[in-house]
């Protein structure tokens, strides 16, 4: 699963504005619509680099070729099209859309409100704790929550390593050890479907790094995920990222806690 919309804000949001794979993602985002027919050598005069400047791009965002950013060009007119349902939420008051959305919201937190996390987040606290290096990553607004809980986490001594750029979150994984902690925050619970979408993961189990996975998905269960801390969603516009926010929230008290308790 290759989302190019969402590799390419991942783009400009992590690269300085004067570089070539900057300039090369905002003139696609901009006309994407209109890119269908263009040649190599268009791409690269409208974006005023070189060829290989283009070719190094398509490698950079995790393609193999410029043949290959093409077919996720054409997809994402169809893609796009899906995309539009995204807005949908339980209804509460047709009166009001700002009143609905929220007591939508609530409703959804009431669902992890009835989850039952409190042991798993316990247990993940001990091994952030437990871990010299630990590293949390996500997907967009799952990116947001992994970097906010960094920001939290330092506030009590604990570093934790994430990055925005999505090519650069597989690197680390697949050259993360097994004295490495990784947690994911993934709604869907798709996440490693884009890392690992031409590879096989992890080829010796045993030297691969811990990986807890944070999601709503409760039918996922792949072999390289330690530990899941699932959590009941309604999967809606209204749901995605408060519960993982809240999650977030809570290894932060919970680590703090801890930390004070070894204290004293």
């Amino acid at each position: 699963m290759f989302n190019l919309m969402i590799i390419l804000l991942s783009t400009i949001n992590s690269e300085p504005k004067d570089s070539n794979n900057y300039k090369i993602a905002k003139f696609i985002i901009e006309n994407i619509h209109d890119l269908e027919e263009f040649t190599l050598t268009d791409f690269a005069q409208n974006c005023y680099v070189s060829n290989s400047s283009i070719s190094r791009f398509c490698r950079d965002i995790g393609l193999k070729d410029f043949n290959a950013l093409k077919i996720q060009i054409a997809k994402y007119a169809i893609e796009h099209e899906h995309a539009k349902g995204k807005f949908n939420f339980k209804d509460f008051e047709s009166q009001s859309l700002c009143k609905s959305y929220i007591l939508s919201v609530i409703d959804n937190l009431k669902t992890l409100y009835n989850s039952h996390i409190e042991n798993d987040i316990q247990q993940l606290v001990k091994d952030i704790h437990q871990y010299k290096k630990v590293a949390a990553f996500g997907y967009m607004q799952s990116e947001n929550v992994a970097l906010n809980l960094q920001y939290d986490l330092q506030t009590n001594g604990k570093i934790l390593f994430t990055c925005i750029k999505f090519i650069d979150q597989v690197d680390y994984i697949n050259n993360a050890d097994e004295d490495t902690l990784i947690i994911i925050f993934s709604e869907s619970g798709t996440y490693f479907d884009r890392v690992f979408q031409r590879t096989k993961p992890f080829k010796n189990l045993k030297t691969k790094p811990k990986i807890y996975m944070i999601t709503s998905n409760f039918s996922i269960s792949l072999p390289y995920i330690d530990a899941y801390i699932r959590y009941h969603s309604r999967n809606d516009f209204a749901s995605h990222p408060y519960p993982l926010v809240v999650i977030a929230d809570l290894i932060c008290i919970q680590y703090s806690t801890l930390v004070q308790q070894n204290r004293s």
